[in-house]
């Protein structure tokens, strides 16, 4: 009687479909590392430095750096930084901003647990933690809280049901992948079974009690961007939102359409308009909108990539600011803050239309230059005429006995393990400091 044939695992069809590897050793981030543009004239460059937390000036006129348990001190402008100290609070810094009352707000948390601390002596001494009465799992960002003219705070997030597990739709959600220097490398997540809602929350006596806004954000626009249905739902997240000169509060928020996505609130975030796309292409990556506190023109920093970019895989390699005068209706001063190798120098991207319901990178990738990299989760501090900007700079390293392929590419559709992955993100935090009137600069 001929024996059962063993079924064939993943790891082995992919050894089997990969014509030829080679077992290396891993590469140190160092050595890996690309050549990044440099900072502009005039701008500052730290590195080491995180995106989350926020900067705000003490009424000495020096800058506190609140991050996490800890803050920074800064007399120079942000150019240098004093060593950490403990930060006297019993939340962690997501956020920090100076309330219109001139004590300093702060928020930090984690899904579903989010609280607020205040302090009138500059960061001295804080008050006992307010419990933020969110939804279930919900989640804010960094500069997630901002605090309108009328005084209301809000706090912006969203909800997320990530990776339904339906064993009949696994082999068709794993994420993309593509070859770094003959190594296999995760390239982008979000092809599971999922769902993303926006919430806003508000409090009308700075922090000492909040409430829900009506309703959750979504998107449920058509190819020509109508809200009517015919397109499906639409998932969102990661929101981020500013009050507009006009007395609106404009909200932006990522999808995978292609672009960004927006809300328009009339009445300081209790109620919101319907998510629409915006004009700005993107891929799903979060973006992050502040007003100028002396202008109020609004400035979006964001990765702005076009449709064919992100089915490449280049979903993050171009990071953009850009400025609006007219309470976000339009855009101008475009500029690119970072670039990949092997992507346009370019500084705007006009988005597709019809408006797809979903752009995302092909299954298998290809070959990925030798300097590929992210540029990611951007924060912006505006204080004064200084602009601080913090993000994520990424790119590959070689992972510890990673596996080379040296054959043809004929790599299978479906995700290989975790272990069998040649290569792996590594990266710094970047903080650049900006005069605030090089934004307004054409270029």
């Amino acid at each position: 009687m001929q024996g059962k044939l063993k079924p064939m695992s993943l790891s082995d069809l992919f050894m089997v479909l990969v014509a030829g590897v080679s077992v290396t050793g891993g590469t140190t981030a160092s050595e890996t590392r690309p050549e990044f543009r440099p900072a502009p004239d005039g701008v500052v460059e730290l590195t080491g430095i995180s995106a989350n937390g926020g900067i705000v000036e003490l009424k000495d006129g020096s800058l506190m750096f609140a991050q996490g348990g800890s803050y920074r001190i800064s007399t120079d402008g942000g150019k240098t930084w004093g060593k950490s100290q403990t930060l006297n609070c019993e939340v962690g810094a997501e956020g920090v901003i100076r309330l219109n009352s001139g004590a300093l707000g702060l928020y930090g948390g984690g899904k579903g647990d989010w609280k607020f601390s205040s302090s009138i002596d500059d960061g001295k001494t804080w008050t006992m933690p307010i419990q933020i009465p969110t939804y279930p799992d919900f989640f804010a960002m960094h500069h997630s809280m901002v605090q309108l003219s009328s005084g209301r705070l809000l706090l912006v997030g969203y909800w997320e049901g990530l990776n339904a597990t339906a064993p009949d739709a696994h082999r068709y959600t794993q994420t993309g992948w593509g070859l770094w220097r003959k190594r296999v490398l995760f390239m982008e997540g979000h092809r599971g079974v999922e769902m993303g809602i926006c919430l806003v929350y508000y409090s009308d006596d700075e922090g000492q009690t909040w409430q829900q806004a009506e309703g959750g954000l979504f998107g449920w626009f058509d190819e020509r961007g109508v809200p009517n249905g015919e397109g499906g739902i639409i998932d969102v997240y990661e929101p981020t939102a500013a009050e507009t000169r006009d007395g609106r509060v404009l909200l932006f928020a990522r999808s995978k359409t292609g672009r960004l996505v927006q809300s328009y609130s009339l009445n300081g975030g209790q109620t919101w308009q319907s998510i629409v796309p915006t004009e700005l292409s993107s891929s799903q990556s979060p973006p992050i909108l502040v007003n100028n506190p002396q202008t109020g023109d609004l400035l979006c920093v964001w990765n702005q990539v076009s449709a064919e970019e992100i089915k490449r895989g280049f979903l993050r390699g171009r990071l953009s600011v850009a400025m609006s005068k007219d309470n976000g209706m339009t855009w101008e001063h475009f500029k690119t803050l970072e670039l990949q190798e092997g992507m346009e120098d370019v500084t705007r991207i006009i988005p597709e239309y019809p408006i797809p319901r979903v752009t995302r990178g092909r299954p298998g990738l290809g070959q990925l230059p030798d300097g590929f990299a992210m540029f990611t989760y951007p924060n912006v501090d505006i204080v004064g005429d200084t602009v601080f900007i913090r993000y994520s700079r990424m790119w590959p390293k070689a992972r510890e006995t990673s596996t080379e392929v040296s054959g043809p590419r004929s790599l299978p559709r479906m995700w290989p393990d975790y272990e069998e992955r040649g290569a792996e993100m590594t990266g710094e935090g970047v903080m650049r400091i900006y005069p605030l009137e090089w934004f307004y600069e054409y270029r």
